[in-house]
């Protein structure tokens, strides 16, 4: 086969495939997912499973913007804690450690308690034990505020 009659039939091939593909895959996302799942059921390689949410644990120390920075980079963010039992998984990993950063301050919210997703710290739901610093804190089997420019570990939530 020639060159000449190689690149005909290549021709052939593309525009027989092009007319049986009408979409690109570009042109299928442009339409945008019909559901979005929040819920996972793998994580990434260093990451931890819980309920459905991927979790890192940090194992160097920064201050509590660094550490949200930290997150951000990996396209999440610090960990937002839902309800009981998902504060009891991050206790429990996070027992006898020392304390990580998660996504809850007051920082910036006219000193009212909120989650980095905005949404308001209930104390019903959960107790902190010492709320007069900044930033939210997990460790030693509590939940508790610890100066925002101190260096801790961090906790990150995939988004």
């Amino acid at each position: 086969m020639d060159h000449s009659s190689y690149s005909s039939t290549r021709q052939d091939v593309q525009l027989t495939f092009q007319r049986r593909v009408p979409l690109t895959v570009s042109q299928i996302f442009q339409k945008g997912p019909a559901v979005v799942y929040r819920h996972k059921n793998a994580c990434r390689l260093g990451w931890e499973l819980y309920e459905g949410n991927c979790y890192s644990f940090s194992e160097v120390e920064k201050t509590w913007d660094e550490s949200q920075h930290s997150c951000a980079s990996l396209n999440s963010s610090l960990a937002v804690v839902n309800n009981r039992e998902e504060l009891m998984f991050l206790k429990e990993r996070t027992e006898g450690v020392n304390y990580f950063f998660i996504g809850l301050t007051k920082k910036g919210s006219g000193g009212q308690w909120k989650w980095i997703d905005n949404t308001v710290y209930d104390p019903d739901m959960f107790h902190m034990s010492v709320q007069d610093f900044d930033c939210g804190v997990v460790g030693l089997n509590t939940l508790s505020s610890m100066s925002c420019s101190v260096t801790n570990y961090w906790i990150c939530e995939e988004i």
